[in-house]
């Protein structure tokens, strides 16, 4: 889809077409990924304009997307995104298409703003959702692990955990029980604070 854009949309020529492959998708921290090699050409100025199907080609969220046509786009690289109908050309010359480059970036922007808020309100939304049905969220505290279900589980440290509560209680320091026990004092002192869960 995208050679034939660059062929019959645009009227490129095949032979100065360099095709690289899922640039998003793969290690991009790799010297050796399509990813890294997209972004050594477009700031070597090998290359004009990069075409992509869809935005998940290039990008794995708004915040990714923005900030990598951004970077493209200041190396005087156009871009589109051939299923969205997005079109950015270089922003170097005053045009209406710097206008409407501009314009598109400010939106592309704002979208990966309002991403950002709506994913950490769901999972705000999610924990105290999970906390109303008595449910545990985050790790789980020493002597428990999770079900998977946000349920605590005992396990072998939970007698640990107890005898830490009676020591402590018995009047033993918060040292020497973290020593006797083989745990931090910090860990003891979760474990005090938290001790309904225990018993």
């Amino acid at each position: 889809m995208a050679l034939d854009y660059a062929t019959t949309t645009l009227g490129l020529d095949p032979e100065e077409i360099v095709v690289l492959s899922d640039t998003a998708l793969q290690g991009r921290n790799a010297p050796s990924s399509s990813d890294q090699e997209l972004f050594d050409l477009a700031t070597d100025g090998e290359i004009d304009r990069v075409i992509v199907r869809d935005a998940s080609r290039i990008a794995m969220n708004m915040r990714d997307l923005h900030d990598r046509v951004s970077r493209l786009v200041e190396s005087g690289v156009a871009v589109h995104v051939i299923e969205s109908g997005l079109r950015i050309d270089d922003l170097g010359e005053e045009s209406d298409a710097t206008v409407d480059g501009r314009t598109m970036l400010r939106a592309l922007d704002i979208a990966a703003d309002l991403e950002t808020t709506m994913i950490s309100k769901r999972t705000k939304e999610g924990i105290a959702a999970a906390q109303s049905e008595g449910k545990h969220v985050g790790r789980p505290p020493f002597g428990f692990d999770s079900d998977g279900d946000g349920n605590l589980v005992p396990n072998e440290d939970y007698e640990t955990a107890l005898a830490v509560i009676e020591e402590v209680e018995a009047g033993e320091s918060k040292r020497s029980v973290a020593g006797r026990a083989g745990i931090t004092r910090s860990t003891v002192r979760n474990i005090v604070d938290r001790k309904e869960l225990y018993l």
